[in-house]
């Protein structure tokens, strides 16, 4: 067969008063191994000068894929998203957290992941390393990272950890490096709980994004991250990539991301984030039910009332208590 045209991809960088680290995002992007992307990075009115930081990078790197867009107010996490979603239009979109870092084959592995011949998924995600304010590794990755209820909830004495799991350590550099692991594991179950890592480990067909994106900023300034990625599922389902492909930074001031790692269970938030999800459980079902003709249309009526059904019965089981720990592993 002829070699296909790839498709192209969008890049939304969102940015809050992050300028110690929004440069080294913008530069992760640049230095992709996949080159046909489009990059918008939107200042969601920042009070520090991290507008300046992006425009002084993107002046520094003169690179026509990229651009900066400043909001004149805030308008939080998901109206910043929806602004660069506005402004960009390729197939497949990703969104990077300003403080995280992209391995330079992120998005190669992950188009080549949604490109497989067995199964159209909605969206991929890949576990992720931990690193510091510095950039220096505190971890190789998220434990829970595609795992289920019983096995991330079971404590063990002892639990075999396979030894391409642990990296060769190159000491005159100072560097650590990983064996190539590259299982991929489909995700097809439309249950309510978290086994991802964040947005930024994510790459999402556009139709499904513009099928689950929450249609009120105000209401939805935080948490757009549970939103999505949890309707998307309910949607679609996901492709696990079991490898890190990009660094989550812990560095003291992330949103909710409050504690140290002390290793164990990487309980890195200090709140309780119960009656948060219980009610965004509440805004997932509204918007399915008030918006029935157009899940409907994408879906079909059959698919329609099984997630209904489902959203129900996990607003109301004991599966969100569950959740609720789960993710306050992940924040």
């Amino acid at each position: 067969m002829t070699d296909a045209k790839l498709p192209s991809i969008s890049v939304v960088v969102t940015c809050f008063n992050c300028r110690d680290y929004i440069a080294d995002a913008i530069r992760s992007v640049a230095h992709q191994t996949l080159r046909d992307f489009e990059c918008v990075v939107v200042d969601d009115a920042s009070t520090d000068d991290s507008a300046a930081v992006v425009q002084q990078t993107l002046d520094e790197l003169a690179d026509s894929r990229f651009r900066l867009i400043r909001l004149d107010r805030n308008v939080g996490q998901t109206g910043a998203t929806r602004r660069g979603l506005a402004e960009t239009q390729a197939t497949f979109v990703c969104f990077l957290d300003s403080d995280d870092l992209w391995n330079p084959d992120f998005l190669e592995r992950h188009l080549a992941a949604h490109l497989n011949e067995s199964y159209a998924v909605g969206f991929t995600a890949c576990n992720a390393r931990v690193i510091d304010g510095q950039g220096k590794l505190i971890a190789g990755g998220f434990y829970w990272f595609g795992k289920d209820r019983a096995r991330a909830d079971r404590d063990q004495a002892f639990v075999p950890i396979e030894a391409a799991r642990v990296p060769t350590l190159d000491a005159a550099q100072g560097t650590a490096r990983w064996q190539g692991n590259t299982p991929y594991r489909l995700y097809t179950k439309r249950v309510v709980h978290w086994v991802w890592v964040s947005t930024s480990s994510m790459m999402f067909r556009r139709s499904l994004i513009n099928l689950v994106f929450p249609t009120d900023d105000e209401v939805f300034r935080l948490h757009m991250d549970f939103y999505v990625v949890v309707m998307a599922q309910m949607v679609a389902g996901s492709l696990l990539i079991d490898e890190a492909l990009y660094s989550y930074r812990l560095h003291g001031r992330n949103g909710a991301a409050d504690n140290p790692v002390l290793g164990g269970r990487l309980h890195l938030s200090s709140r309780n984030w119960g009656s948060t999800y219980s009610t965004m459980l509440d805004r997932m079902l509204d918007a399915m039910l008030k918006d029935k003709e157009r899940f409907t249309t994408a879906l079909g009526d059959r698919q329609y009332r099984r997630m209904v059904l489902r959203m129900r019965a996990a607003r109301a089981g004991p599966i969100v208590g569950w959740m609720h720990t789960v993710r306050s592993w992940l924040i």
